[in-house]
């Protein structure tokens, strides 16, 4: 497969085929919004006026998004006249999806650079910004002068109203963004990693004026690309809000991060591949309608990140590149890394997998230097933060950390997070794998509802399927056409055969380099959503059929807020409010009026298992299940009378003990077994008072006299 063969299906045989004549494309526009305001309309019942409220969030992520376009714009100048970019359907669109990207970016390694100069607080930030403005705004004035919108001004044809449908999924993912995080979506431990350290470490590294591991976060050490640019959006904030940030920080990390989700699905619908627009069609349905996209795209995560970056590099990975584009490549694939270590296997290897089934050997070094390059600073920091008298640092810390260097881990916190983080045994054969993929993706609701999914969402009183529900009633309906659709796309041309390779080995670094969750499988959709869109044109049949599909997905994305929140038409579910002060507002202080107790604001916290610290205002400590345990440790040591005397002496006034995610972390990652209710009832006998605080859904609270 040397060179890309020229494509058997015209490009564009519908719109050459079209009269001049007629409206124009951009209306489309209009039925869309319309769509869209209906669709939030009715997810969100009586609670829209509170929605549209919460969306105004999005005038702080035009802050960051606005200087990233025109930084990146001057960034893509030099490549503009490209043919990689030139084989978009739209390449004025492709370049700016591609500028935002790269802008991203690069303000988030600003950011870094920020932080490592202790530069965080004051007007640096916004600096930084207006910087990136400024250097961008002549090529961006060049660049919107000059944009061709021959695409938009085309006659409107019949095809184009098929994207009606994906109002109903952006929609709910705007609705969801609109949820303060740790209260929405079950299946992801309600946001737990976004309240542990999405959220929680660019919070810690505002107050800290530094981006510094954290003690007592083991993820703080991990690449925090996407964090780096929720950590200026409040860094910006705090210059006009002060220390009152955490509602911009929370709304405006989870809105960005849903627009980059949506600038994701238009990196695969303009992919730089021959594809007429029914194609690219099918292929944003199928990126869109997804549910894991959803899920994934409402919370502050960083898996848009990989997406964004991922969708851009798989694209250009099939398109014939030249020198400045294939640097341009090595730069998206360090970027996808430097946004979530798993890339590297999900994103990169595949990516390499392509360039070398073309023989492009050399362009693959040029590739992998650039990503390194951009992958350094993270690198280095990494290092800095695990050199000890016996190693140079861990560069991947904490993976490896049993060859390249554990740092401040003990051999035990090591093994636990391998053993967290891995595969199951190879031991456990072939079967053990096989069954983990079916469960977590052909049988995963959030891959593809199947019947029992629809029926149950749909019911008066909706729940989620169980696990015990027979197979063909989990099937999701649209995996009943994977088989046809991979068989007609491979037809197509050399492109699908590299979109198959790019999934095959995905397939394979997921089975065997992640811990099999089905969240850590949703880069499969950026091969999987171009192929559909290749096989829909291939065979115009199979396309409708597809399409139906989709649109039947669609509509179950109107209900995937029912049984999580109760919304739909109709008032929120009472116990979806445990202890945040409003669903649409966040308190001054986690714990105030909660049961119409009053806790006082100097207070200092010690939380175990609960990881609400970011909507605190007081002092705390806390550690993940990968850190040392210091309460545990104390309890080992000293006993119930010592630990209650290490509380003391660190000046914690209270202890707050969550049980139900002491016990999901001990069951997963092995939560240190010496917190445990026996072990806490001794230290009530040694002095420990619980507050009687009720309806806190096994949370647990203590004074310290």
């Amino acid at each position: 497969m040397a060179r890309q063969k020229k494509y058997r299906l015209s490009d564009k045989p519908a719109d050459s085929a079209e009269s001049p004549r007629g409206a124009p494309r951009w209306l489309i526009g209009i039925p869309l919004l319309a769509g869209a305001f209906i669709a939030m309309a009715l997810i969100s019942g009586a609670l829209l006026p509170a929605v549209l409220s919460t969306l105004f969030n999005l005038a702080w992520v035009l802050v960051i998004v606005l200087p990233a376009l025109l930084l990146g714009l001057a960034m893509t100048a030099p490549v503009q006249s490209c043919a990689a970019i030139r084989a978009s359907i739209w390449p004025d669109a492709y370049r700016l999806v591609l500028s935002t990207a790269l802008g991203l970016g690069a303000i988030s390694l600003g950011t870094l650079l920020l932080g490592s100069l202790h530069l965080l607080h004051g007007y640096w930030p916004a600096a930084l910004l207006a910087a990136a403005a400024a250097g961008g705004y002549p090529a961006a004035r060049n660049f919107f002068t000059r944009m061709d919108c021959s695409p938009l001004k085309a006659p409107l044809r019949r095809q184009l109203f098929w994207l009606l449908p994906a109002c109903l999924p952006v929609a709910l993912l705007l609705t969801a963004a609109c949820f303060p995080a740790g209260s929405l979506w079950h299946t992801e431990g309600n946001g737990y990693d976004v309240l542990e350290y999405h959220l929680q470490l660019p919070h810690q590294f505002l107050l800290a004026n530094s981006t510094a591991p954290v003690h007592g976060n083991i993820y703080s050490f991990l690449p925090l690309n996407i964090e780096m640019l929720y950590l200026i959006l409040a860094a910006v904030a705090r210059t006009v809000l002060h220390n009152r940030i955490i509602y911009v920080l929370v709304y405006g990390a989870q809105l960005l991060h849903a627009l980059i989700v949506l600038l994701a699905g238009l990196a695969v619908a303009l992919a730089p591949i021959r594809m007429n627009s029914a194609g690219r069609i099918v292929a944003l349905l199928v990126f869109l309608a997804t549910p894991w996209t959803l899920v994934v795209g409402s919370l502050a995560y960083n898996d848009g990140g990989v997406l964004l970056y991922g969708a851009l590099a798989f694209g250009l990975a099939l398109a014939d590149l030249d020198w400045p584009m294939t640097l341009v490549l090595g730069l998206l694939i360090g970027l996808s890394v430097d946004c979530k270590m798993t890339s590297g296997v999900l994103i990169a290897v595949p990516a390499a997998a392509m360039l070398l089934a073309r023989r492009n050997v050399a362009k693959l070094a040029v590739v992998t230097l650039a990503a390194l390059v951009l992958y350094s600073p993270w690198m280095a920091r990494s290092m800095v933060y695990t050199h000890t008298r016996t190693s140079i640092g861990n560069p991947v810390f904490p993976i490896f950390s049993g060859t390249l260097g554990r740092g401040h881990w003990p051999a035990n916190l090591a093994h636990r997070f391998d053993r967290g983080h891995r595969p199951p045994p190879r031991d456990a054969g072939i079967a053990a794998h096989a069954r983990a993929l079916l469960s977590q993706t052909v049988l995963d609701r959030q891959w593809s509802p199947g019947i029992a999914a629809y029926a149950a969402a749909a019911a008066p009183h909706p729940g989620f399927p169980s696990a015990k529900t027979p197979w063909p009633l989990r099937l999701g309906l649209i995996w009943l056409l994977v088989i046809p659709v991979l068989a007609l796309a491979l037809f197509t041309g050399p492109s699908a055969w590299l979109l198959a390779l790019c999934l095959l080995v995905q397939l394979a670094a997921w089975l065997t380099c992640t811990q099999l969750q089905a969240r850590f499988s949703l880069p499969f959709i950026l091969p999987l959503a171009l192929l559909f869109g290749l096989a829909a044109e291939f065979r115009p049949k199979l396309g409708l059929l597809v399409r139906g599909l989709l649109v039947l997905q669609c509509l179950f994305c109107l209900l995937l807020l029912r049984p999580e929140a109760g919304l739909f038409l109709g008032p929120l579910n009472p116990r979806y409010r445990p202890f945040i002060g409003g669903i649409f507002s966040l308190p001054a202080d986690w714990i105030v009026d909660l049961n119409g107790m009053q806790f006082p604001h100097h207070a200092r916290w010690y939380l175990e298992g609960d990881s609400a610290a970011l909507y605190m205002r007081g002092r705390y400590m806390y550690n993940t299940v990968f850190n040392r345990n210091r309460l545990a440790r104390a309890l080992a040591k000293s006993g119930p009378r010592g630990a209650v005397q290490w509380l003391q002496r660190h000046h914690i006034d209270y202890v707050i003990l969550d049980w139900p995610e002491v016990y999901r972390l001990r069951k997963t990652y092995g939560f240190n077994p010496d917190i445990s209710p026996v072990n806490i009832g001794r230290m009530v006998r040694a002095g420990l008072q619980p507050v009687p605080v009720e309806t806190l859904n096994g949370i647990q609270i203590f004074h310290v006299p």
